[in-house]
C-alpha cells in the first residue's frame, strides 16, 4: 500500500516540486493551497503524513496544526513544517505540534530523508 501523504502550500511552483518529488519517491501526494483546505482534505483522507508551509492564507499552517493536534487521529501524524522565516518560524511550527522544521529553499536530501524518517517509525 502506498503511503499517502498530504502537501499543504500556497506557492504554486513549491507545490508542483514537492508533489513531483514526493511521487518520484513512490508516494501518493494530495495537495491544498491553503490552510483551510488543508485541514478539510486531512480530515477526508487521513493522510500517512503532512507537509505544510508555514505563512498562508485563510489560515496559518501553524493554526492547522494546532486544530489537526486536537484531533485524536492526528495526535500521532507526523508533520512537516515548512519555512521561510527561520527559527522564528522554525520555533512557532514546533510549538504548534510539528515534528519536523524545515527551512525554504528546501534541501532535497534533508526534504527527503525527513519524509523517509517519520513515515518508517
Amino acid at each position: 500500500m502506498l503511503k499517502k501523504i498530504l502537501v499543504v502550500e500556497d506557492n504554486a511552483d513549491t507545490l508542483e516540486l514537492m508533489t513531483a518529488l514526493l511521487q518520484l519517491e513512490g508516494y501518493k501526494v494530495v495537495t491544498a493551497k491553503n490552510g483551510r483546505d488543508g485541514f478539510d482534505i486531512a480530515i477526508a483522507e487521513n493522510p500517512h503524513l503532512i507537509i505544510t508551509d508555514i505563512n498562508m492564507p485563510v489560515l496559518s499552517g501553524t493554526d492547522m496544526i494546532k486544530m489537526l493536534r486536537e484531533y485524536s487521529e492526528f495526535k500521532s501524524t507526523p508533520i512537516i513544517a515548512v519555512t521561510a522565516y527561520g527559527n522564528d518560524g522554525a520555533d512557532r511550527a514546533k510549538q504548534a505540534g510539528a515534528n519536523k522544521v524545515l527551512t525554504k529553499p528546501v534541501e532535497y536530501d534533508l526534504f527527503r530523508d525527513y519524509v523517509r524518517s517519520l513515515l518508517d517509525q
